[in-house]
């Protein structure tokens, strides 16, 4: 079986949470989910989080607090190993969507996000982002 190594972003900022509605190919259809893709051969985690932001959303002055969470999943024969980090964002800048698969994104308080989320794992890793921003107080 194939091995495919991701990551994946909370992205908060003050008190909210950015979803975006992204085309779910497990499921045909749009659903709420985070910021996820692919690293690139020779990437590191950080870069190719970094790179995926940008290219998803458009965040580009943000700060990468803390790897926070793993999970595992099978899709189509691929093993999918995700690395999921605390991102601090700044709500000034401005979310610029820039995939077609993504039709629309949103700022959600914690409980609200938590609901909103498709799959268990992402709300397990927002689950515990939240512990950890509550622990260190940046919100």
């Amino acid at each position: 079986m194939k091995l495919r190594k991701e990551v994946q972003a909370v992205i908060f900022a003050k008190e909210s949470f950015l979803l975006i509605k992204k085309y779910d190919a497990a499921l045909n259809g749009f659903h709420w989910r985070l910021v996820k893709g692919g690293i690139e051969k020779g990437e590191s985690e950080t870069n190719a989080l970094r790179r995926e932001i940008s290219e998803e959303v458009g965040l580009k002055n943000i700060e990468l607090v803390d790897k926070i969470y793993n999970y595992m999943y099978t899709f189509r024969d691929i093993k999918n190993k995700v690395s999921v980090y605390l991102v601090n964002a700044d709500l000034n800048e401005k979310v610029k969507l820039s995939e077609e698969a993504i039709i629309d994104f949103v700022w959600e308080n914690s409980e609200t996000a938590i609901k909103k989320l498709k799959w268990e794992e992402e709300r397990n890793a927002l689950k515990t982002a939240l512990r950890k921003i509550r622990a260190q107080e940046l919100m």
